[in-house]
C-alpha cells in the first residue's frame, strides 16, 4: 500500500521555502532515501518554488484585484522515486524548453545566479510540464536511491 500524497497550499512568498522543504523531508524520511536525493528534493524544491515566487505572477497587478497568488506543491510516491509537482496560475512558462545560459568565458564575466533550470534537469530522473485551464503543472521525478 502506498503513502498518501503530501498535499501543500503556499503563499507565493520566499518565507514558505523552508516550510515547503521541512514538510517533504519529513513526508520522505520514513522512506529512507539516499543522502543525495535528499539533496536533490531541497535543491528542486528551492529552484522551483523560488522561481515561481519571483516570477510566476504579475508584479506589476494591481494588489487588490484578485485572489491572492497560491503555489500548490504535491508530493507522492511512485517505486524507487518520488514525484513533486508544483501548481500555479502564474504566467506560463515550461522551464523544460528554456535555453541552456551560455557558458562564461571567465568568472570575472559569469552572471549570478541563471543556472537553476539547468540543476533541476540535472537532479532530476524525470519532468513534465503542462499548461491546463490557465494554470502550469511541472512535474519533477527525484530518485530515492
Amino acid at each position: 500500500m502506498g503513502t498518501a500524497p503530501l498535499r501543500l497550499r503556499l503563499a507565493n512568498d520566499l518565507g514558505v521555502l523552508e516550510l515547503a522543504r521541512l514538510a517533504v523531508l519529513d513526508y520522505l524520511l520514513p522512506l529512507g532515501p539516499s543522502a543525495r536525493a535528499v539533496y536533490a528534493v531541497e535543491l528542486v524544491l528551492e529552484e522551483v518554488l523560488s522561481n515561481q515566487v519571483k516570477y510566476a505572477f504579475d508584479a506589476g497587478a494591481d494588489a487588490g484585484a484578485g485572489p491572492e497568488p497560491v503555489i500548490e506543491l504535491t508530493a507522492w510516491t511512485e517505486p524507487g522515486t518520488v514525484m513533486l509537482q508544483f501548481e500555479d496560475s502564474g504566467v506560463a512558462f515550461d522551464p523544460l524548453q528554456a535555453a541552456a545560459p551560455v557558458a562564461p568565458t571567465s568568472i570575472d564575466v559569469a552572471p549570478v545566479g541563471g543556472l537553476g533550470v539547468v540543476l533541476v534537469r540535472r537532479f532530476a530522473s524525470s519532468a513534465s510540464y503542462q499548461r491546463r485551464e490557465g494554470r502550469n503543472f511541472l512535474t519533477v521525478g527525484v530518485a530515492l536511491a
